[in-house]
């Protein structure tokens, strides 16, 4: 199992984030406030987002 960081995109606003894959909070976007990701007990499960890139 491992975890690493991924560049998403918002779906409403098209603003770009770094977020943790295994998130345990809800994120949302820096600009408009849109749901990114909701928890999920395991990988965060992206809601409101687009995967641009995986950084490891």
């Amino acid at each position: 199992m491992s975890a690493n960081f991924l560049k998403v995109s918002c779906r409403d606003c098209s603003n770009e984030s770094i977020i943790f894959s295994r998130a345990t909070t809800a994120i949302a976007c820096a600009v408009c406030g849109a749901t990114l990701t909701n928890p999920a007990g395991g990988k965060a499960q992206l809601v409101g987002c687009n995967v641009v890139e995986s950084l490891e």
